[in-house]
């Protein structure tokens, strides 16, 4: 796809501390990429320099194929809308809406339709008279909305705007924004920690840490092959198993691991034998099987005891000693008669095992 924004190597210190190291990254036209990472990783600082409130100490930044390293922000088209709103506490919803049609002096009868236009996409009709105090939180992160867009930008810039919702007003916005990044074709950059809110809003996702992207690709790509443990760990639960190849058969691979043999769908991993690797397993992926008499009566199944469960609502999550280690187990067909208890035995998907050389575990 077409880049609506290209980074090249950019890079930015604030003292001794390197905020953004040496990042590269393509925001396709029209899509929705996600800044996902923990605090101080570096997110919102790309969006900053991005934004044009910081500028970078080296690299560039291009909008549409122009350089705008030292465009100020208010050239360069690319609205923030920030996680405490900014509304102007003075102004009616209108005139906050309307804000950014005065500045550039557009006239009294296009600024009323395009407000208007915006009330109506947001479903704020008949409030336009109201202060944001009068406001829930979610009526005025619809407002901030309004605001950026009303002007027909085609670049949205979102700074963890919906961290101040509710957990139900959070899902209800973030899936409202989607339809609406999808139905008006905007580029959409979108900051946050929220690992739940990056997989089901994002056409990419960038994970960060320490300054840097340790992995850029579709929702699925860092759920189900994630490049690192870190990756795996913060986007999602995962088990982490060490082991070595010691053989293949037919289109599988053979991973000796502790006093047990997993087989590992081969799929495209370039391993051999005698690599060491590292197995990334989803507990989803992981299911409880049918108690059999006697030790692992089938390849990937594996006697253990539970520790310890949690209750989850669609699902129970497990905690089971098996093979010398403690495995989550995520049960998604809980019954209403129970938890599982004592010695059980549980089942690996050969297809939904993640492999990674372990050099990446270092």
């Amino acid at each position: 796809m077409e880049p609506m924004i290209q980074i090249e190597h950019l890079t930015k210190t604030f003292g001794h501390f390197k905020a953004i190291d040496n990042i590269s990254l393509d925001i396709p036209k029209g899509s929705f990429t996600t800044l996902l990472g923990p605090s101080g990783c570096g997110k919102t600082t790309l969006m900053r320099l991005i934004a044009g409130f910081n500028e970078p100490d080296s690299g560039n930044i291009y909008i549409e194929g122009t350089k705008v390293n030292g465009i100020p922000v208010y050239k360069r088209n690319t609205p923030l809308v920030f996680q405490d709103y900014a509304l102007f506490p003075h102004m009616t919803v209108y005139e906050n809406i309307a804000y950014g049609l005065k500045l550039k002096k557009i006239p009294k009868q296009e600024t009323e339709a395009r407000v208007a236009s915006m009330l109506d996409m947001f479903g704020l009709q008949g409030m336009e008279r109201r202060f944001p105090k009068e406001m829930s939180g979610g009526q005025q992160q619809r407002v901030a909305f309004a605001r950026a867009l009303v002007t027909g930008q085609n670049i949205l810039l979102m700074d963890e705007p919906l961290s101040n919702l509710d957990a139900k007003m959070r899902i209800e916005v973030r899936n409202e924004l989607r339809a609406l990044q999808q139905k008006l074709g905007i580029t959409a950059i979108f900051v946050t920690h929220d690992q739940d809110e990056a997989l089901s809003i994002s056409d990419q996702i960038a994970v960060f840490d320490k300054g840097r992207i340790l992995q850029c690709g579709t929702p699925m790509d860092i759920y189900f092959k994630p490049m690192s443990p870190f990756v795996a760990n913060f986007v999602g639960a995962a088990n982490f198993v060490h082991g070595r190849v010691i053989g293949q058969e037919e289109q599988d691979l053979l991973v000796q691991c502790s006093d047990s043999v997993l087989k590992v769908s081969k799929d495209s991993h370039p391993f051999r034998v005698g690599d060491p690797v590292m197995l990334v397993i989803r507990p989803e992926c992981i299911s409880i099987a049918a108690q059999e008499n006697g030790h692992e009566q089938r390849p990937n199944v594996k006697n253990g005891v539970i520790k310890s469960s949690s209750f989850q609502g669609s699902m129970v999550r497990y905690v089971v000693e098996a093979d010398s280690m403690e495995w989550t187990v995520d049960d998604s067909n809980p019954s209403i008669y129970g938890f599982h208890q004592g010695m059980i035995q549980f089942e690996l998907d050969k297809k939904k095992i993640h492999v990674l050389p372990a050099a990446a575990a270092h």
